[in-house]
């Protein structure tokens, strides 16, 4: 039996997570045609302007769905109740101003140009704002809890308190004693941008292993093995950015440690590949049948983990970087992570909760879209690998222009195009089966949910 409710903050969090994915892929898309087949221009929607409206939307998406998910699942994990609905829902509505900020400002040609945080200042503050209101609301919520944290919990609380400080560190370049000192702001940005990604990490592989303990109907969240990938992943979340920065004049020391500590991740690569092997991911397969679309999700999010892992570790051998930075075979390794790792997790997370809350409704668009959409995105990822191994080598062998290589790519860019429709098409059936279920599942909980 379902009861009536007003709707939470985590479906308002995933709602407006979809629609940043949304308008994230539409930008992806479009720029992608403009590369593949037009001139880049200065339009109101050149490529110039459409490329950080991708980025940071879809940086968005990753947010807003991970911190829908621990919404969803915190109460539940530590038998409390959230702190305060009204401050987690003034979170949201200044993260949609932040946004709104950002999309009129990349419209209009306002913002730096930077890698990733290029946004006006005042959807910056909107941001800070959010997050404190964020942190207090975490905080005071986990404190009334008497259970030990799982690990996934630590995961979520180490991610929001290091995406303040390389939220901070994102922003010193504003300072002129620190902007006007080039090799400097490039260390630290790339540190921030490899930090930040670290965090939203933290969040939403907190949700998969929150999820997978769910699935799999044992707890091994509070084990030796959880909290010494917990450790790892901490390790990799603060240093993990330098291999970003072998060709900057720095000290070398720098340069050995981005190598070793990129070299940590053969240990998670090698535990993906054992788990894939042992009774528990049999068991996994084996389990209740309402698990069938979480699983779904987790086995392709595994696969992706693998994948991306053999690439990240090529990509950061220097003499291979020397070829590969900067090319589009980093694309492909982001583009891994965000749809095959990050948008995998937090589809199978929202889908659980929308599940737990909604009657059996046909599951057909969700296996179609999660068919289209790999397969998509696998070929899109070895088309950009097979791009950027054409320019790479024939920059920095036969010395190519940038408009040389781009005409060179031209044939492949426009493969990954008829890619990236494909890819779309995917995410959309997704999309539509998640605002479809969502409105439905918004007003309704089953009892005993809440905590």
């Amino acid at each position: 039996m379902m009861a009536t409710t007003k709707r939470g903050p985590e479906f308002r969090f995933f709602f407006a997570a979809g629609t940043s994915l949304l308008l994230a892929i539409l930008a992806g898309l479009w720029a992608l045609t403009l590369i593949a087949w037009s001139e880049p221009g200065d339009s109101l929607l050149a490529f110039i302007k459409l490329r950080p409206i991708h980025v940071t939307f879809a940086i968005a998406w990753i947010f807003l769905a991970a911190i829908g998910g621990i919404w969803a699942f915190l109460p539940s994990a530590l038998n409390v109740a959230i702190h305060s609905r009204k401050l987690a829902n003034t979170q949201l509505w200044l993260f949609l101003a932040a946004g709104l900020i950002a999309l009129l400002g990349y419209l209009t040609g306002n913002f730096s140009g930077r890698e990733y945080i290029n946004f006006v200042w005042p959807a910056s503050l909107c941001i800070a704002a959010a997050w404190v209101c964020f942190l207090m609301n975490f905080f005071k919520t986990v404190r009334e809890s008497t259970k030990p944290w799982p690990v996934y919990v630590w995961m979520w609380a180490t991610g929001l308190v290091m995406f303040s400080w390389t939220f901070i560190e994102a922003h010193l370049w504003r300072l002129p004693w620190f902007g006007d000192a080039p090799v400097r702001d490039l260390s630290v940005q790339w540190k921030s941008y490899g930090a930040l990604t670290g965090s939203w990490n933290m969040l939403v592989y907190g949700l998969l292993i929150c999820l997978m303990g769910r699935v799999a109907g044992e707890d091994s969240t509070r084990s030796r093995k959880a909290f010494f990938f917990y450790w790892l992943g901490l390790t990799n979340l603060m240093f993990g950015y330098a291999h970003h920065t072998y060709h900057l004049p720095q000290a070398e020391w720098i340069r050995w440690m981005a190598f070793f500590i990129s070299m940590t991740e053969w240990v998670v690569l090698l535990s993906v590949l054992h788990d894939w092997a042992k009774p528990w991911n049999r068991k996994l397969w084996k389990s209740h049948p309402e698990h069938r679309i979480p699983r779904a999700f987790l086995a392709a999010t595994s696969a992706w983990i693998g994948l991306n892992l053999v690439l990240a570790l090529l990509i950061s051998i220097p003499t291979l970087n020397w070829f590969t930075h900067g090319t589009t075979i980093t694309v492909a390794h982001a583009m891994g992570s965000t749809i095959g790792i990050n948008t995998m997790v937090l589809f199978g997370a929202g889908f659980t909760w929308i599940y737990s809350r909604t009657e059996p409704t046909n599951e057909k668009p969700i296996w179609w879209g999660l068919g289209i959409t790999n397969f998509f995105l696998l070929a899109f990822f070895l088309v950009f690998i097979l791009a950027g191994s054409v320019k790479g080598l024939g920059m920095v062998r036969s010395g190519w222009s940038f408009n040389e290589a781009r005409e060179h790519l031209t044939p492949l860019m426009g493969l990954a195009g008829w890619m990236g429709v494909g890819l779309l098409f995917g995410l959309l059936l997704l999309l539509h089966h998640w605002f479809t279920l969502l409105l439905r599942a918004g007003r309704t909980v089953g009892n005993g949910d809440q905590a």
